[in-house]
C-alpha cells in the first residue's frame, strides 16, 4: 500500500518518506515493541507518543502507531489523519491491518483506533486474537512498533502492555498520578511481565527545579522496594505554551515548534530509548503475536 503524498510535506528531514515495508523480517529481527501506557487518563500519553513517533523515524526507523486506546482513540488527530479504517475493523475480523495503514504527513505509519465504539470497551478472546496476529504482522514489517495504550488496568489495556518489551509509563509529578504509575508497575510485576519498564514525567514545571527526576526518584524506589521491578527514567517534559496552545489540525509540536523547550525534550526521550530498541531487535525471542497470545491466555 503506497502513501497518498510521496513528498515530505513538513520538510522534515532526517528521515525519508513513509513506505510500507512489503517484507516481513526473520523473527531475531522482529520490531521492537514500546507500550505507552498510564495509569490514570490525561496524563498527556497520546502526546508524547505521537511527537516520539515522529523523533523516532527522523532516527531513521521505520516506526507504526497502534491506536489501542479502545473506544476512545485520538492519535490520528496528532497525526494528521483522516481514519477511513480502523482497528477496529480488523478486530471484527473483516479487514487485514495492511488495509487499516494510514501514512501520515509526518513520517511515521498509523492504525487508528475507534472512537465512541462501546463494544470495543470490553474485548472478547477473539478480539485479542485478532490484535495479536495484527501485532505481529506489523511487527514484521516496521523497526518500531508504538502502542498507545489506554489508561487503566483492565485486560484488553494490560494485555499489550504486558506483552510489549519495552513498557513507557507517562506520569506526571502529581501524586495522583504518582500513585496511579505505581499501580501500574505493581500489575505488571505482578503478572510477571518480562518487558524493561520506563518512565517519562510529562508535564513538569518548567520552573520546577528538577521535580521531573524528583518524581521518578520516588517511583522508581517503591518498584524497587515493593514490587522488585527496576524502572529506567528517559527524562521530563516541561509545561510548555507551545504545547498547552495547540489547536486540532496543528502538526506535532516537534515539527511545528522543533525548537520549544517540550519538542527538544521529547526528541532527548527519544534519544535514550533509540538504543534500547536496537538492541531488543537484534535478540532473538518469541515475537510479539506469541506473547500476546501467552498473556491473552492468563486472563
Amino acid at each position: 500500500m503506497e502513501p497518498a503524498h510521496d513528498a515530505d510535506p513538513v520538510g522534515l528531514g532526517g528521515g525519508a518518506p513513509w513506505r510500507a515495508p512489503a517484507t516481513p523480517r526473520a523473527s531475531s529481527r522482529e520490531a521492537a515493541v514500546v507500550a505507552v501506557a498510564s495509569g490514570k487518563g490525561g496524563t498527556g500519553k497520546t502526546f508524547l507518543t505521537a511527537n516520539l513517533a515522529v523523533a523516532l523515524h527522523r532516527r531513521g526507523l521505520r516506526v507504526v502507531v497502534v491506536d489501542c486506546d479502545f473506544g476512545l482513540a485520538n492519535a490520528h488527530l496528532l497525526l494528521g489523519v483522516t481514519p477511513h479504517r480502523t482497528l477496529t475493523h480488523v478486530l471484527a475480523g473483516g479487514l487485514a491491518v495492511d488495509e487499516a495503514l494510514e501514512p501520515t504527513p509526518f513520517g511515521p505509519a498509523l492504525v487508528p483506533g475507534g472512537s465512541g465504539v462501546v463494544s470495543l470497551t470490553e474485548l472478547g478472546p477473539h478480539h485479542m486474537d485478532a490484535l495479536a496476529r495484527a501485532l505481529g504482522q506489523l511487527a514484521g514489517r516496521f523497526d518500531v512498533v508504538l502502542i498507545d495504550c489506554g489508561a487503566g488496568l483492565m485486560p484488553q489495556t494490560l494485555v499489550p502492555v504486558l506483552a510489549a518489551q519495552h513498557v513507557l509509563v507517562v506520569a506526571n509529578p502529581e501524586i495522583a498520578s504518582m500513585t496511579d504509575a505505581y499501580a501500574l508497575v505493581k500489575c505488571v510485576a505482578r503478572q510477571g511481565a518480562r518487558g524493561t519498564l520506563h518512565l517519562a514525567v510529562n508535564r513538569a514545571p518548567a520552573d520546577g527545579h528538577g521535580l521531573g527526576h524528583a518524581t521518578y526518584e520516588r517511583l522508581a524506589d517503591v518498584s524497587r522496594r515493593f514490587a522488585g521491578r527496576e524502572i529506567h527514567y528517559l527524562g521530563e517534559v516541561p509545561e510548555d505554551p507551545a504545547a498547552a496552545h495547540r489547536r486540532l489540525g496543528q502538526p506535532p509540536l516537534v515539527v511545528g515548534h522543533a525548537a520549544c523547550t517540550a519538542a527538544t525534550a521529547v526528541n532527548r526521550i527519544g534519544e535514550r530509548l533509540h538504543p534500547h530498541l536496537e538492541r531488543c531487535r537484534s535478540t532473538a525471542q518469541p515475537g510479539i503475536e506469541a506473547r500476546m497470545r501467552e498473556q491473552a491466555l492468563r486472563w
